[in-house]
């Protein structure tokens, strides 16, 4: 059995926000580390506890804010804002003494109990160690779920320091940086990047949460992004359908389960834990 429960770090209060923390609520108990326009939206739900991220201001959180600089051609401050969640979810452990937690994009949905997942590894999230393959510079490490410990926090923070405050580990940038700039190609630098080197540089050890776990006898998954085809075998993973996976939905008459799965170039089904609406795809959250 397991305590795990999900956090989502959120501004705003827009529909797809309240209805993934609803969904998710579901299934689990569900931290928000939100702002003034959404703390008053789950009063009545007694599986969600909000937390107002002022509240989880720290020096730590303070000093990146002065040293940190935008390597991307995405706005600054939503740069920042991505970098600094796991700032904030690492104070949430310390504050609410939690082992580890589920971090959630707030348009991921994760359609099971945490309970009965078994992980192999203490740290776990997508890694797109297939595509990197192709392209030395596409440097992808994704939390939009991700199971993240105080460990994984500590180092994160840590190389955060290392690049943007001291620079002992500005080298491990500086070559996408510049092949971003020569090629006059969009993106950069941002939290995914570090999220990669972690992995590459044997910062931690990470488990990859496309590859494929076993519950129940069943092969399952956690979804990447729904408008996107990569997955444990690559690029061209699973079969689209009218720009998302082809998706078939199994619902359990006895107990209301609500399983949904993907299928792969080959034809096999494989079910999704979760599901990344990302973008336009929001919009499917409270209809799934």
């Amino acid at each position: 059995m397991s305590n795990k429960s999900i956090v989502i770090f959120h501004k705003g209060s827009q529909d797809y926000f309240i209805d993934c923390v609803n969904v998710n609520s579901k299934f689990n108990f569900v931290y928000v580390i939100g702002d003034e326009f959404n703390k008053n939206l789950f009063l009545s739900n007694s599986n969600v506890k909000h937390i107002i991220m002022d509240e989880f201001t720290s020096p730590n959180i303070i000093r990146f804010i002065k040293c940190f600089i935008n390597y991307s051609t995405n706005l600054h401050n939503y740069e920042l804002f991505c970098f600094l969640r796991i700032f904030y979810i690492y104070e949430l452990l310390i504050r609410e003494n939690i082992k580890d937690i589920f971090h959630l994009d707030s348009d991921c949905v994760l359609y099971e109990k945490l309970e009965n997942i078994t992980f192999n590894k203490n740290i776990c999230y997508s890694i797109q160690k297939h595509a990197q393959k192709n392209n030395e510079y596409n440097m992808v490490g994704c939390v939009h779920n991700a199971l993240l410990n105080k460990e994984f926090c500590e180092k994160f923070i840590q190389l955060c320091f290392d690049i943007y405050e001291n620079k002992t580990k500005f080298y491990l940038i500086k070559p996408k940086i510049d092949w971003h700039k020569k090629n006059n190609i969009s993106g950069g630098i941002c939290d995914m990047t570090l999220y990669y080197l972690l992995y590459s540089e044997n910062i931690i050890d990470v488990e990859d949460l496309n590859d494929i776990i076993i519950i129940n006898g069943e092969k399952c998954t956690f979804d990447h992004n729904l408008s996107n085809s990569y997955g444990f075998n690559g690029d061209d993973t699973y079969i689209m359908k009218n720009g998302i996976k082809s998706l078939t939905k199994e619902k359990n008459k006895n107990n209301n389960e609500k399983k949904i799965y993907a299928t792969t170039n080959d034809g096999i089904l494989i079910r999704l834990l979760t599901i990344h609406f990302q973008d336009n795809k929001k919009k499917f959250i409270s209809l799934m």
